[in-house]
């Protein structure tokens, strides 16, 4: 199992994924947090390579 230094983690990125799975949404939780879906879209980025892992699946509504 790989450990991650918590000093290192930049907490903003904590705030999008409470953000992301309180919304279900990267647009509203990018609305939320007075950022672009984009810039919400590169944070989960980070920590799906920071985890190695998928963090949110998208399925059908």
């Amino acid at each position: 199992m790989n450990e991650i230094n918590i000093d290192s983690i930049d907490l903003n990125l904590v705030r999008v994924f409470v953000a992301v799975y309180e919304e279900k949404s990267a647009t509203r939780a990018g609305l939320r947090l007075n950022q672009t879906q984009s810039a919400v879209s590169a944070s989960l980025a980070k920590l799906r390579t920071l985890y190695s892992d998928p963090l949110f699946v998208r399925n059908g509504r």
